[in-house]
Protein backbone atom coordinates (compact mmCIF):
# COMPACT_ATOMS: atom_id res chain seq x y z
CA UNK A 1 0.00 0.00 0.00
CA UNK A 2 2.70 2.85 1.10
CA UNK A 3 4.56 4.10 -1.47
CA UNK A 4 8.17 2.37 -3.20
CA UNK A 5 11.15 4.10 -3.74
CA UNK A 6 13.81 3.13 -5.79
CA UNK A 7 17.81 2.20 -4.49
CA UNK A 8 20.08 4.15 -6.67
CA UNK A 9 23.67 3.67 -5.70
CA UNK A 10 26.16 6.57 -6.75
CA UNK A 11 28.84 4.43 -6.28
CA UNK A 12 29.60 1.03 -5.03
CA UNK A 13 27.50 -0.99 -2.94
CA UNK A 14 29.20 -1.13 0.31
CA UNK A 15 27.81 1.12 2.85
CA UNK A 16 28.58 2.89 6.12
CA UNK A 17 27.24 5.61 8.80
CA UNK A 18 24.78 6.22 11.59
CA UNK A 19 24.20 8.47 14.44
CA UNK A 20 25.80 7.62 17.81
CA UNK A 21 29.77 8.31 18.73
CA UNK A 22 32.83 7.70 16.95
CA UNK A 23 32.41 7.58 13.01
CA UNK A 24 35.35 5.33 12.23
CA UNK A 25 35.17 2.77 14.54
CA UNK A 26 35.37 -0.87 12.15
CA UNK A 27 32.45 -3.04 13.37
CA UNK A 28 33.72 -6.69 14.79
CA UNK A 29 32.65 -9.37 12.77
CA UNK A 30 32.10 -11.40 15.52
CA UNK A 31 29.96 -8.71 17.77
CA UNK A 32 25.99 -10.16 17.18
CA UNK A 33 24.09 -7.54 16.19
CA UNK A 34 20.42 -7.21 16.73
CA UNK A 35 18.19 -7.80 13.89
CA UNK A 36 17.63 -5.03 11.36
CA UNK A 37 13.72 -3.91 11.90
CA UNK A 38 11.31 -3.34 8.57
CA UNK A 39 10.82 0.60 8.30
CA UNK A 40 8.38 2.17 6.02
CA UNK A 41 10.43 4.21 3.73
CA UNK A 42 7.45 6.96 4.25
CA UNK A 43 9.08 7.24 7.96
CA UNK A 44 12.67 8.03 7.57
CA UNK A 45 14.07 10.68 9.27
CA UNK A 46 17.90 11.84 9.25
CA UNK A 47 20.05 10.07 11.44
CA UNK A 48 17.93 7.01 10.68
CA UNK A 49 20.58 4.08 10.10
CA UNK A 50 20.10 1.07 7.48
CA UNK A 51 21.51 -1.76 7.05
CA UNK A 52 20.79 -1.75 2.74
CA UNK A 53 24.03 -3.05 1.26
CA UNK A 54 22.23 -6.14 0.54
CA UNK A 55 19.15 -4.32 -1.40
CA UNK A 56 19.19 -5.17 -5.04
CA UNK A 57 19.58 -1.62 -7.14
CA UNK A 58 16.62 -0.28 -8.21
CA UNK A 59 14.32 -1.82 -6.84
CA UNK A 60 10.75 -1.07 -6.11
CA UNK A 61 10.99 -0.84 -2.29
CA UNK A 62 8.38 0.16 0.78
CA UNK A 63 10.24 -0.81 3.61
CA UNK A 64 13.73 -0.67 4.64
CA UNK A 65 16.00 -2.43 7.06
CA UNK A 66 16.77 0.14 9.76
CA UNK A 67 19.11 -1.03 12.75
CA UNK A 68 19.91 1.60 15.81
CA UNK A 69 23.49 3.63 15.00
CA UNK A 70 24.77 2.50 17.97
CA UNK A 71 25.08 -1.70 16.23
CA UNK A 72 26.97 -1.78 12.97
CA UNK A 73 25.45 -0.60 10.20
CA UNK A 74 25.76 -0.24 6.51
CA UNK A 75 24.06 3.74 5.50
CA UNK A 76 23.26 6.58 7.53
CA UNK A 77 20.06 8.80 6.65
CA UNK A 78 21.64 12.39 5.84
CA UNK A 79 19.38 14.67 4.18
CA UNK A 80 15.87 14.75 2.56
CA UNK A 81 14.99 16.19 -0.23
CA UNK A 82 11.63 17.53 -2.13
CA UNK A 83 11.21 16.78 -5.76
CA UNK A 84 8.55 20.23 -6.41
CA UNK A 85 8.03 18.61 -10.60
CA UNK A 86 4.18 18.28 -10.87
CA UNK A 87 4.33 15.17 -13.04
CA UNK A 88 6.56 12.62 -13.34
CA UNK A 89 9.97 13.88 -14.48
CA UNK A 90 11.70 10.37 -15.42
CA UNK A 91 14.21 8.07 -13.64
CA UNK A 92 16.98 10.03 -15.46
CA UNK A 93 15.74 13.31 -14.01
CA UNK A 94 15.44 12.15 -10.68
CA UNK A 95 18.80 10.13 -10.91
CA UNK A 96 20.95 13.88 -11.64
CA UNK A 97 18.37 15.11 -9.40
CA UNK A 98 19.85 12.84 -6.41
CA UNK A 99 22.89 13.35 -7.53
CA UNK A 100 23.27 17.23 -7.70
CA UNK A 101 21.01 17.69 -4.05
CA UNK A 102 22.64 14.73 -2.20
CA UNK A 103 26.25 16.00 -3.16
CA UNK A 104 25.07 19.55 -1.78
CA UNK A 105 23.42 18.78 1.34
CA UNK A 106 26.57 16.28 2.26
CA UNK A 107 29.30 19.30 3.38
CA UNK A 108 26.00 19.89 6.03
CA UNK A 109 25.91 16.78 7.72
CA UNK A 110 29.41 15.17 7.04
CA UNK A 111 31.33 18.72 7.77
CA UNK A 112 33.30 18.74 4.67
CA UNK A 113 32.87 19.13 0.60
CA UNK A 114 31.61 15.61 -1.13
CA UNK A 115 34.82 16.04 -3.42
CA UNK A 116 37.20 16.26 -0.24
CA UNK A 117 35.90 13.34 1.75
CA UNK A 118 36.57 9.90 1.96
CA UNK A 119 32.78 8.76 2.24
CA UNK A 120 30.47 7.88 -0.53
CA UNK A 121 26.13 8.49 -0.88
CA UNK A 122 23.98 6.67 -2.67
CA UNK A 123 19.92 7.73 -2.54
CA UNK A 124 16.46 6.51 -2.80
CA UNK A 125 13.77 8.10 -5.24
CA UNK A 126 10.36 7.69 -6.36
CA UNK A 127 9.62 4.94 -9.15
CA UNK A 128 5.87 5.64 -11.52
CA UNK A 129 4.26 4.20 -9.46
CA UNK A 130 5.55 5.54 -6.04
CA UNK A 131 5.10 8.44 -8.45
CA UNK A 132 1.13 8.16 -8.86
CA UNK A 133 0.75 7.81 -4.99
CA UNK A 134 2.03 11.06 -4.20
CA UNK A 135 6.11 9.98 -3.53
CA UNK A 136 7.62 13.13 -3.59
CA UNK A 137 10.94 12.51 -1.72
CA UNK A 138 15.32 11.59 -2.73
CA UNK A 139 16.22 10.23 0.55
CA UNK A 140 20.48 10.79 0.87
CA UNK A 141 22.11 8.22 2.40
CA UNK A 142 25.96 8.32 3.41
CA UNK A 143 28.34 5.41 3.69
CA UNK A 144 31.85 4.39 4.08
CA UNK A 145 32.69 2.22 0.99
CA UNK A 146 33.55 -1.72 2.47
CA UNK A 147 33.26 -0.54 5.93
CA UNK A 148 30.26 -1.00 8.18
CA UNK A 149 30.18 1.80 11.22
CA UNK A 150 29.46 1.88 14.47
CA UNK A 151 28.20 5.84 15.78
CA UNK A 152 27.37 8.45 13.45
CA UNK A 153 28.84 10.49 10.31
CA UNK A 154 27.57 13.47 11.29
CA UNK A 155 30.51 16.11 11.53
CA UNK A 156 32.90 13.04 10.87
CA UNK A 157 35.13 15.74 8.71
CA UNK A 158 36.66 12.87 6.55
Amino acid sequence: MGRSVVLFLAATLALAGCAGSTPDVEADASIESPEATEESVLELEVGTCLNDADTPLRADLTDVPSIPCSEPHDSELYAIVSVEDSTYPGADRLIEQGQAQCQEGFADFVGIDFRSSLLEFHFYYPTPSSWAQDDRTIYCMVFDPGLPVVGTLKDAKR
